[in-house]
């Protein structure tokens, strides 16, 4: 057999092994996706910082909105969930108590902070309020998140009221934690993307 024909097959076999090899190869978001919770954001043990005194385990639903039939769903439901963080009833173990939501999403302008609210610093733009926190990832991260129309990405926490009476409205503490599971979620989406600072 000529040595000219079997160089095409063989390119090809190479190829496909390279393909193969890429899509399987572990990356951040893949690992992080299957390690975490709320899209690979958070860590269960910073998902449960923030409760309500009453114990319980944790419970996390990643909300996506029915788009069956939808020619335009995204391959990347980053932008298109809500996470939902509860705690199971220890009385009645199939029903929950919501503490808080997460979610990012992409914006052209910052919310103002409101009034209580405390910069979140540590280079990073955003604050971290009473009943509210939101803060921007790094610049490069609308691009690396397929959002160039975008001016930013922002990740959002809002606190359940059930979780501000069961901690006897102590914002000092519940903005600690606040903080902690914003700022985890936003290290987490920048390993994902690759676009930290």
């Amino acid at each position: 057999m000529n040595k000219k024909y079997l160089a095409l097959p063989a390119v090809l076999v190479v190829a496909a092994a390279v393909v193969v090899t890429v899509s399987l190869w572990p990356t951040d978001l893949k690992k992080l996706r299957d390690e975490n919770l709320c899209l690979g954001m958070l860590t269960e043990q910073t998902a449960g910082l923030i409760q309500d005194g009453k114990g319980g385990p944790v419970v996390v639903e990643e909300s996506i909105p029915d788009s069956s039939g939808s020619a335009n769903k995204a391959a990347d439901p980053i932008f298109s969930t809500i996470c939902f963080v509860n705690r199971k009833n220890a009385d009645d173990n199939s029903s929950m108590r919501l503490l808080y939501t997460l979610d990012a999403r992409s914006t052209n302008t910052l919310n103002d902070r409101p009034k209580g609210a405390i910069p979140v610093k540590g280079g990073l733009a955003g604050w971290v309020g009473q009943r509210q926190s939101e803060v921007q990832l790094p610049d490069g991260c609308a691009k690396e998140m397929k959002r160039p129309d975008a001016r930013y990405i922002t990740v959002t926490l809002k606190i359940s009221p059930v979780t501000l009476v069961g901690r006897n409205y102590d914002y000092a503490s519940l903005m600690k934690d606040s903080r902690t599971v914003i700022l985890e979620a936003v290290e987490n989406l920048t390993k994902q993307y690759d676009c930290a600072a």
